[in-house]
């Protein structure tokens, strides 16, 4: 018997082939199956219209959920799935679902997050070779120097998605206030080496992002007119 199901061809030889008088079948390009197994869902492993129903009932199943990773491949219709690297199946242009897979995926995503990053003290390191002075500090955050700070903040939950530098002297500066000109030096300064710089509004503050990035696509840094 050879029939066709949702863009699988279906093969199911006669028992009378078979010496454990049980039905085999093929899926595509499946090998043989024994329909043995069959027995413990109530299916007739010697009936191939019962063995065919079963086949077209799981066939069903199968494309009302997404992917199965532990699922062979040919129980999916031809052109639609693979195998990822570690044999699982996957649908094509898509990521392995299997837990092992996506612990995999999560760290190397989170690895890639800790690359394209910046932390205060990289940018911090950038800032110092370039010559600009950096304050240092006290336990309360203030300043014993004047010089910049830089402090890593997250975004959306991202850890090293942008710096906020600030510039530290003996005014007192407010929201809405004017940069001072040593925080136009810096934005300069890291403008020219590739670092996205925003200035949220009513800030006195530069928010640093990394190279190449986007930052929140709005508020870029712009330098002052003469």
């Amino acid at each position: 018997m050879q029939t066709a199901h949702r863009g699988r061809t279906i093969t199911i030889t006669a028992p009378t082939t078979t010496p454990d008088g049980c039905c085999t079948f093929t899926i595509g390009d499946s090998g043989p199956q024994s329909a043995a197994c069959l027995v413990v869902s109530n299916v007739d492993p010697a009936n191939p219209r019962a063995v065919l129903a079963w086949l077209t009932a799981r066939i069903d199943d199968y494309d009302s959920k997404p992917v199965q990773p532990r699922i062979y491949p040919w129980w999916y219709a031809p052109g639609t799935v693979t195998r990822c690297p570690h044999g699982h199946t996957k649908a094509l242009d898509a990521d392995c679902t299997d837990p092992f897979c996506a612990r995999e995926a999560a760290i190397a995503a989170r690895r890639a997050a800790l690359r394209t990053g910046i932390t205060g003290a990289s940018l911090a390191a950038v800032l110092t070779r370039a010559g600009h002075p950096r304050a240092a500090l006290r336990h309360d955050g203030t300043a014993k120097s004047i010089g910049f700070s830089c402090g890593g903040e997250t975004v959306d939950g991202r850890r090293n998605a942008r710096v906020c530098v600030l510039w530290h002297d003996s005014t007192h500066r407010f929201p809405g206030d004017d940069l001072p000109d040593e925080l136009h030096a810096i934005a300069r300064t890291l403008t020219g080496k590739g670092y996205r710089v925003e200035v949220h509004p009513n800030s006195v503050a530069l928010r640093v992002y990394p190279k190449g990035s986007q930052g929140s696509g709005q508020h870029a840094y712009t330098p002052p007119t003469a």
